[in-house]
């Protein structure tokens, strides 16, 4: 997982979620990102198998790139919302 760290700062470097400088209708567009119900149960089942120490070391890669997307998307959120913040309309 340190690998993941470091992604993950390099993403909020790239990105720069506290700017909020995206135009109204692309900050919207971009709340949409995430993942599947599909991907929420693999999520689940990967964490039960990480926790009781069963995954397998795909799975393991498998999981730190969920963690990863969920950092790119977590980012990317926090930037729209507070460009959405700036420009006086929510999220809806």
């Amino acid at each position: 997982m340190v690998a993941s760290h470091f992604e993950a700062e390099i993403l909020r470097r790239v990105l720069r979620p506290d700017d909020g400088d995206l135009p109204a209708e692309a900050a919207r567009e971009l709340l949409k990102l995430g993942f599947t119900e599909q991907d929420h149960r693999r999520m689940e089942v990967l964490s039960t198998r990480s926790n009781e120490g069963t995954l397998t070391d795909v799975e393991r890669e498998e999981l730190d790139g969920y963690a990863n997307v969920s950092h790119f998307i977590a980012f990317v959120h926090s930037k729209a919302r507070l460009s959405l913040k700036r420009h006086g309309t929510n999220a809806a």
